[in-house]
This record gives structure tokens, sequence and C-alpha cells, in this order.
């Protein structure tokens, strides 16, 4: 491997620790585990590379888990159309009482952050006090994105 390639792969090692880390952090006061996303969606749609942005969506109703933290869960349901989000809902399923309340505290103030967006515009960073909702939310917003994909 020349010079180059070990420059690649030592900056690809870093950004996947990093990534690592960052989807590590819990709300729920548990020792922290990998996030890892799950999506269904109700309209049929291959995957696509969450990579790319500015993409063409297909209209219709969608819906993803978002999974952070010490497996913490909610759901998102939207819908897209001309790839602009309505109708949005953010679905807890916590149960320890503090987790919940953070994810409810989330539930009830995004519609209000999101809806009306271009869906490649839609990133939360903290809303409500809830960090690593947030974090879910992000993940399920990229799974809705790769389904809507045209």
């Amino acid at each position: 491997m020349n010079t180059l390639g070990k420059k690649a792969a030592a900056a690809s090692a870093a950004a996947l620790i990093t990534a690592g880390l960052t989807a590590c952090s819990s709300d729920d006061g548990d020792t922290p585990a990998p996030a890892t996303p799950t999506a269904s969606a109700s309209a049929s749609a291959p995957a696509a590379s969450s990579e790319a942005r500015d993409r063409d969506y297909r209209d219709g109703t969608y819906s993803a888990d978002g999974v952070y933290g010490n497996n913490s869960r909610i759901t998102v349901s939207l819908t897209l159309s001309d790839g602009v989000v309505g109708d949005l809902s953010v679905t807890p399923h916590a149960t320890n009482p503090t987790s919940r309340d953070y994810q409810q505290d989330f539930a009830d103030a995004a519609p209000a952050a999101v809806n009306g967006k271009p869906i490649d515009e839609v990133e939360l960073d903290l809303l409500a006090g809830a960090s690593g909702t947030t974090e879910g939310f992000n993940s399920a917003i990229d799974l809705i994105q790769d389904q809507a994909a045209r």
C-alpha cells in the first residue's frame, strides 16, 4: 500500500471510531451501546446511499425507527410531497420514565421544527433538551431518505 493509501485508510479508521463514539451516547443513563438504525416503509422503495443529498424523492408516507444509545428507539413517520415534509409524527418507545419524558418532549416539538421543510434540509441538533433522541431522529430521517429516493 502506498503512502496515500495508508493515509486514506487511517482517515477512514478514525472516522469510523469517531462515528462509533458519537453513536454510543444514551439519554437513559445505562451503559452505552452502538446504535443500529432499523426501518420500515409504508411506500415501497429501494435503498439508496444516504450520502447523496438533493435527491429526487417519491411522494408517499414513510416510517422508520431511529435506534440510539442503549437500544433507545423512536419511530418517525411523515409524508413527502415534492420532497417536502408534512404530517411528521414521532412515537416514543422508552420505558424508563426520564427517557420517556425526553422522547415525548421531543415528539411534541419536532413537527413545528420540521413540517414544511425539504427533507434534504432536515437535520436536528438539540430539540426540547433531548440530544440522544435527536440522534435517533436524524438516523430515521436518513433511512426515510433512502426509502423515498428515486
